[in-house]
């Protein structure tokens, strides 16, 4: 568990462990988060750096919570409407202030994404204001199929295996993880083809050991999720950690609204390391509404204020303080970017032995997004006989 010393980190230390996340995200930031586990993963993750998007502890990297799709929408109707697997506003379905009604959650997997299942860097061809940017010297919007290969992490046909992933700001929503033979075409198609199913109604959060000393892993409910969904018959997991409940984002307007890219009230150089000196776009009206959502969730008030969520959270924390939107200065030992959420999963028993790509899928409900990330696998048939 998480001891009451772990309050006692300098706070200097603290200090330098967040430093970079917060500058990269704060104000406008949207849903960003980041596979950990298994450490073949191409975007860099692990359980150091557990959320922590930039700074580890040790350096600077991996920037792994960068890849995704924005603006991500479903293309039917909500297919996803019962509170137990909702996220945000979980008790409003339908009518005027259901202001998520059009995100990936609300029908999961059927969102179309960008690139090939492991999202593209910053999410979106153009670089946007809510944290929609490329990492340092990578080209904004490439594929992250592009990512060097990992030395594959080994799986064996009808074992259970563990994965990981940490959340940078929180956006409900939530996961499955998925499967595509190398052999075969790279794409979201194929990934889809193979659902994993998980091995337990229990999961883990796994605190960082450069926050939270001796690193502890704590076990928590899990919430399947079949119904809704797609591929039909796949499973998915509701992200397990409330954000703050200040407000419905529908008092914020239109929830469909667009960046505006041709805008120039939202065209400007940012000078500072938290775009790496781009120049981003979206527009003023875009930016009020996305401003508003964060706040909304939490991102200013559990940010600066002490507790993680000042008031109420959006459903029921799992575990003491995991809950919150971003990053608490207060106690960043108890924030998002603190710990990993670890899930079992069954490798069917009939899967062919070969490489493998595992892509991580987190559907949003907070926002229009959709995070991915990819990690090599070998899979290995089991010849032992019984």
């Amino acid at each position: 568990i998480v001891s009451e010393s772990s309050r006692d980190l300098p706070r200097a230390q603290m200090y330098r462990v967040l430093t970079f996340v917060v500058l990269l995200l704060v104000r406008g930031s949207h849903g960003h988060g980041q596979l950990t586990y298994p450490p073949s993963n191409r975007a860099g993750g692990n359980y150091t750096t557990a959320g922590s998007c930039g700074y580890n502890g040790v350096n600077y990297g991996p920037y792994g919570c960068l890849w995704f799709s924005q603006p991500a929408l479903i293309p039917g109707p909500p297919t996803l409407n019962a509170s137990k697997f909702r996220t945000y506003n979980v008790n409003v379905t339908g009518g005027p202030m259901d202001a998520t009604y059009k995100y990936p959650w609300r029908a999961p997997g059927t969102a179309p994404v960008q690139g090939s299942g492991c999202g593209i860097a910053g999410g979106n061809p153009v670089v946007l204001w809510n944290g929609g940017v490329s990492p340092p010297n990578t080209p904004q919007g490439i594929d992250g199929l592009t990512l060097p290969a990992k030395t594959p992490t080994v799986w064996v046909a009808g074992s259970t295996v563990e994965v990981g992933f940490g959340i940078t700001a929180n956006h409900g929503g939530g996961y499955s993880y998925r499967l595509c033979n190398k052999k075969d075409p790279i794409s979201e198609a194929c990934f889809q083809k193979t659902v994993l199913k998980f091995a337990s109604d229990k999961q883990w959060l796994q605190y960082s050991p450069a926050l939270v000393p001796t690193g502890p892993r704590v076990e928590i409910p899990r919430t399947s999720v079949t119904t809704g969904v797609f591929p039909p018959g796949s499973e998915w997991t509701r992200n397990p950690i409330p954000a703050c409940n200040r407000c419905n984002q529908a008092i914020c307007g239109d929830p469909l609204i667009r960046p505006n890219i041709t805008d120039p009230s939202g065209r400007f150089k940012n000078p500072g390391p938290a775009y790496f000196n781009r120049t981003f776009y979206g527009g003023k009206k875009w930016m009020a509404w996305v401003q508003c959502a964060g706040d909304c969730a939490g991102e200013i008030g559990a940010a600066y204020f002490g507790r993680i969520c000042p008031n109420n959270t959006q459903f029921p924390e799992p575990y003491l303080f995991a809950s919150g939107y971003f990053t608490n200065h207060t106690y960043p030992e108890y924030s998002m970017t603190a710990f990993s959420i670890v899930d079992h999963l069954v490798v069917p028993k009939d899967l062919p032995s070969g490489e493998y790509l595992l892509s991580w899928r987190w559907d949003c409900e907070g926002t229009p997004q959709i995070w991915q990330n990819c990690a090599d696998i070998t899979v290995k048939v089991n010849n032992t006989k019984h």
